[in-house]
C-alpha cells in the first residue's frame, strides 16, 4: 500500500470466524472505533473468534504522511490501497471472508469496491454507516436538498488556498453547525485532500440536479447489509437502496433521529446493540 495503513488490533488465540475490518471516514481516523474494540467488547459473542483490523486513510490524527496528490487520488490510489488491504485480510481469514464496518469515506470506497466487482465479493456481511450503495444528485431524488452537494467547495477551498481564515471557517462549520467533535478540529482542513472535485461542483451541480451523471442504483449485492444513518444523511443514500434493504430479510435499515453524521463515534450506545445482533 502506497498511502494507507492496515493494522491488526487483535487476533484471538483461536481464530475461527471472519475478521472485522473497521474503516473510518472524513475527517476521522481509526480512533473513532475505540468504543467498539475494548477488551470487554471483544469478549462478547459478536467479536468472539474474530481478528480485528483497522484501515487508515491518510489523516491528521494517526497517519498524517504521506498525502497523495490530486492526480493520484483521481487515478484511484486510495481505492487500490483498500483493495490490497481487503486482499490481505481475506488471505488471512479462516473463512476466506471478511466483514467491513465502514463510515463516510470508508463506506463510499467500500461500496465502490463492491460495485466494481458487481457485488461478487468476499464479504460475509457489510455494515455501512451514513453512505449507501450508490449516490444520486438530482432533484427528483432529493428535491432542493440536492444543493447540499456544494459542501465540497467549502471543503476544498481551505486545502487549496492554505489561507487560515478559510481553514478556521471550515472548522467552525463542522463543529458548530454539523456537530463534529475533535481536539484537532482546527486542523481538519488537512484531511480534505481527497475532495479534488470540489472546484468542479458549481459547474456540475446544475446539470446533475436535472439528472446528468445519473448512475444505475447498485442493488444486486450478494451479501447481507446493515445500513444505519442519521436523518440528515439522506443525501448520501437513495430511495431504491433503502427499499431494497427493507425488502430483503437478510438486511437491515435503521434511520436514527436526533443524531448527527458522526453518530458511530459520538453515540456508540445506539449502534452497538444493533451491531451485536446483526453479527452474532
Amino acid at each position: 500500500m502506497d498511502y494507507c495503513q492496515l493494522e491488526c488490533l487483535f487476533r484471538p488465540q483461536q481464530e475461527t470466524r471472519s475478521p472485522i475490518v473497521f474503516i473510518h471516514g472524513f475527517p476521522d481516523s481509526p480512533l473513532m472505533w475505540q468504543a467498539y474494540v475494548t477488551e470487554a467488547e471483544r469478549e462478547r459473542p459478536w467479536l468472539a473468534g474474530r481478528a480485528i483490523y483497522t484501515f487508515a486513510f491518510p489523516n491528521r490524527q494517526t497517519h498524517p504522511e504521506p498525502i497523495p496528490s490530486w492526480r493520484e487520488v483521481r487515478r484511484g490510489v486510495l481505492d487500490d490501497d483498500l483493495a490490497a488491504a481487503f486482499a490481505e485480510v481475506i488471505t488471512r481469514s479462516p473463512t476466506g471472508q471478511i466483514i467491513p464496518i465502514v463510515h463516510d469515506l470508508g463506506a463510499t470506497a467500500t461500496w465502490r469496491y463492491a460495485r466494481r466487482r458487481q457485488g461478487q465479493t468476499a464479504f460475509e456481511k457489510l455494515v455501512s454507516f451514513s453512505v449507501g450503495s450508490s449516490l444520486r444528485y438530482d432533484v427528483a431524488e432529493h428535491g432542493l436538498n440536492a444543493m447540499t452537494w456544494l459542501y465540497q467547495v467549502v471543503y476544498i477551498v481551505p486545502y487549496t488556498t492554505r489561507l487560515r481564515p478559510f481553514q478556521r471557517l471550515l472548522s467552525f462549520l463542522l463543529t458548530r453547525a454539523a456537530g463534529y467533535q475533535s481536539e484537532t478540529a482546527d486542523e481538519v482542513w488537512r484531511d480534505t485532500y481527497h475532495y479534488w472535485e470540489g472546484w468542479l461542483w458549481p459547474l456540475r451541480l446544475p446539470f446533475y440536479m436535472l439528472g446528468a451523471g445519473w448512475e444505475r442504483p447498485f442493488l444486486d449485492f450478494q451479501f447481507p447489509v446493515l445500513f444505519m444513518r442519521s436523518h440528515i444523511d439522506r443525501i448520501a443514500s437513495t430511495k431504491a437502496f433503502e427499499a431494497e434493504l427493507q425488502r430483503r430479510p437478510d438486511c437491515c435499515f435503521i434511520e436514527l433521529p436526533d443524531v448527527n453524521h458522526w453518530f458511530p463515534e459520538q453515540r456508540p450506545e445506539l449502534v452497538l446493540p444493533v451491531l451485536r445482533d446483526f453479527l452474532v
